[in-house]
């Protein structure tokens, strides 16, 4: 065992407040999304994920091979080659995600190489697996689909006086007081206030 694998194994566990947050991420992980992007990662890809799914795909080379049969050319192939080296690991995952934002991703939809490396938070690698699929769809990707159609802009475009009519329209979100007022009522926390008319 090489000394940057010691220092991964050895490093100290959670506690406190981390381990609380880390119990109630694992405890929303959803093994049957797992097993679904599995599905959809191994038929783009013509090749099988063995054992530990994030084990598997924590050197990236996975990933890069992956987003190369989404779209050829978006991660160089040398990246593709499976690694030990903690560097070169963190530098495919780098390129991934470099990839998907080239591919078209939303920043917000991408993980962070240590929440893959290291596994601090494996919801977010399995949804942005997951939102990977949405975006190669949206692509026209012809192949595999993983997860629903992304949806598109619906923006309208509205005349002055429809605004102007919506303006004059009170909402009842706001509720309704019925015509009661504040009329006389005196502030928090202020005493009340007697008058004697013989003082």
């Amino acid at each position: 065992m090489s000394n940057e694998e010691a220092s991964i194994e050895t490093r100290a566990s959670k506690s406190g407040i981390n381990a609380d947050q880390a119990l109630k991420r694992d405890a929303h992980y959803n093994k049957e999304d797992e097993a679904k992007a599995r599905f959809w990662m191994e038929a783009v890809t013509g090749e099988p994920i063995e054992g530990d799914f994030f084990e598997f795909l924590r050197d990236g080379s996975y990933l890069c091979k992956l987003l190369n049969r989404l779209q050829s050319g978006l991660v160089a192939i040398k990246f593709e080659t499976p690694t030990t080296q903690k560097f070169k690991a963190l530098d495919a995952i780098q390129k991934f995600l470099d990839g998907c934002r080239e591919y078209g991703m939303k920043q917000d939809d991408l993980f962070t190489t240590l929440d893959l490396f290291e596994e601090t938070d494996r919801n977010m690698v399995l949804s942005g697996i997951i939102a990977l699929g949405r975006t190669a769809r949206k692509n026209d990707f012809d192949g595999p689909i993983l997860g629903p159609k992304e949806a598109e802009r619906n923006e309208r475009d509205f005349s002055s006086e429809v605004i102007q009519e919506g303006n004059r329209v009170t909402s009842l979100q706001y509720g309704s007081n019925k015509g009661a007022s504040s009329a006389g009522m005196t502030p928090y926390g202020l005493n009340r206030q007697v008058y004697d008319p013989a003082v």
